[in-house]
Formats: structure tokens, sequence, C-alpha cells
């Protein structure tokens, strides 16, 4: 853990900037800056407990265009709701998906990362949050006066389901965290147990997270020595990620679901099992992130997050804003049910 310390004369936010210059000057969109608040929301989506509303939140580009695309590049961002917990305070204040965050506490979140909206938004167990959303086809903005709690963010959920007569195992991985691995684990288990007769993997909209996560997913898919993902730092020093032994799960036919959205950690659990030739990619292309960051603590509570090493897929691909072509190109966005999203005959 890096520890920095700075002169007490110094202002906290004199000194914030002076960070953001220097890491701005690397010229690395991922390289970034946290505040105190920024980084507790950081770790507490990496260690799936928040004290918060219970959302989870995006910055997308006003104009509709896909993050990622020539039109989105220093387009204006607005910052939207893309889950809502279940039982959350967020949901009993009648928030939902697709609502576009304009004030919290009187506050106007106007261009903001999602980082900074969503430091804005959690706070103390019992405190009290204004939130103000605009929701399509609703001409008032709608204002909303919201009880923090405590919330455990579900990163992973699962279901049987049945498709062409067929019981198919769903497992839904909305990020990942330290605990992810362990989540998919049981939910699988779950599954046999109730006679799934083929698995589908849901990484739609799933960005990333925790980079171990997407590596010993993987690992319950692969068999012994099967290569998951080849990771080189900027020493060109080459580490390769293996699954250990067999995992429990290699011979259940496997469908993976991804899209624009699908990153990061998604795309190394996706790239393993396609390369691996143990899974079928169903959807778009992904979002193409193959580099890795780690997150190094100051002394006064924030961070900064540095790009540290590159990764490759088992073929040894370099995916990096290029993203993973799935298997079978199927449009099927993220509010569709995922048992939709099958092409017939697959299941």
């Amino acid at each position: 853990m890096v520890q920095r310390k700075y002169a007490a004369s110094s202002a906290p936010d004199e000194v914030y900037d002076e960070i953001r210059k220097m890491l701005a000057s690397l010229g690395d969109k991922y390289t970034r800056f946290l505040t105190p608040a920024m980084f507790d929301a950081v770790y507490s989506v990496a260690t799936g407990d928040v004290a918060g509303i219970g959302v989870e939140l995006q910055a997308v580009p006003k104009s509709g265009a896909p993050s990622d695309s020539p039109e989105a590049i220093g387009a204006p961002t607005a910052v939207k709701l893309v889950s809502v917990v279940e039982g959350s305070p967020a949901e009993r204040a009648g928030l939902r998906p697709g609502d576009a965050v304009e004030e919290v506490d009187g506050n106007t979140v106007g261009s903001l990362s999602a980082e900074e909206a969503a430091a804005r938004v959690r706070g103390a167990v019992g405190t009290k949050l204004r939130i103000v959303v605009r929701r399509d086809g609703e001409s008032e903005p709608l204002v909303r006066l919201i009880e923090r709690a405590s919330v455990k963010l579900e990163g992973v959920t699962s279901s049987l389901e049945v498709k062409d007569g067929a019981k198919i195992g769903l497992v839904k991985i909305k990020q990942f965290s330290t605990t992810t691995a362990a989540d998919v684990a049981a939910a699988l288990e779950a599954l046999k147990a109730k006679k799934a007769s083929a698995l589908l993997v849901d990484l739609r909209g799933n960005t990333g997270g925790y980079f171990t996560g997407g590596v010993d997913v993987a690992r319950l898919f692969l068999k012994k020595d099967a290569v998951i993902t080849f990771v080189t730092d900027k020493k060109r020093n080459v580490v390769t990620y293996q699954a250990y032994e067999d995992g429990a799960y290699t011979t259940e036919p496997l469908i993976v679901l991804v899209d624009e959205r699908t990153a990061s950690a998604s795309e190394i659990l996706s790239s393993a099992l396609q390369d691996n030739e143990r899974a079928t990619l169903v959807g778009t292309k992904t979002f193409g992130k193959a580099v890795i960051q780690t997150v190094e603590k100051l002394n006064d509570g924030s961070a900064v997050v540095v790009t540290i090493a590159r990764y490759e897929t088992p073929k040894h691909t370099n995916i990096n804003k290029q993203g993973i072509q799935p298997t079978i190109t199927k449009e099927c966005p993220k509010v569709t049910p995922a048992i939709e999203c099958l092409p017939k005959g697959l299941a």
C-alpha cells in the first residue's frame, strides 16, 4: 500500500488537483484519482457491502451513442441507474433502472463520473438523501427523500429456466468482487441439484471489477492446465494464469451472453472459455479493455488507480480497444430476459 504525506498548509482540493494533473499527463484514461468518498465507493463494490440506497450507477453519453464509439468521446454524459437492488431503500422509493440522476442533496450531478456520483449517493446508515431524477416519459423530475441503509449487493443471481423443453441453469454475474467465484460455485451446485441440462452465464452489462474474480470463475469450467490469460507487466514479465485442476463443470453445455458493456474481468472469463472451446459466446462484440489497474490508497483515505499491466487471451490475442467477437452475433439488450437471448436449437 502506498502512503504519501503532504504539507499541512496544503488545502486538500489543491493537492487533489495537482495529483489529477500529474495522472492526466500519463495519457491513460483508466489511471485516475479517487477522493476518500470515491475510494470508499469502489471498495464497497469490490467487497459487496454498501451503505447507501441500493443502486448501480453508470455514466452514459447523452447522445445515446455507445460509450466507446467515436461519437461518444468527449460528449456530455448523464449518470443513470442501471440497476436497483431488490428490497433496497431505492426500490421502496420507486426508483427504476434508466432514471437519470440530476441532483444529490442539492448538488447538480452534471458530468460527474459514476464513481463521483456514487460517492455522493453513499453515506452513513440512517442518514437521509435527497435525490432528483429524470425519467423518460415524465414531464417533471422526480424528487425523493431516502434514508440510507446497509445494502448487500448481490453480484450473482441464479434461476432454473426452461427453453425448448430443456432445463437451463441461468447464472447472472453483475460485477466481479472478492466473493464472486464462491457465489458462482454455490449457484452452480444448486442448479446441478435441480437437474439443469445446460448452463447459461449472463455477462451483459458486466464492466468487470476484481481481476482475480474472472480468473477464478473460469477455473470452475476448465480442465487442468488450460490457459486462462497471459498478463504482461511494465517490465515485460509475463505471468500465465491457468486452471490448477479440472473444474467441477467441464462437460455441461455452456453458453455465455455478452454485449458492448462486457469488459475487463468479464472479457478475461469470456475469452478463456471461447479460446478453450469450452463455451459458445452469444451477443454483440464486447467492450475491449485488456489492461489491469491497481488501487493505491493514500494517507488521507484518497487513492490513485494506476494501470500496471495488460493481458492477452489464451490464443495471445490482444483485445484492447478491439473487443471479443461472439461465436453467434445476436442483438439482445440487457433488459431482455437472458433465456430469450438463446438462438433456437442452442439450448
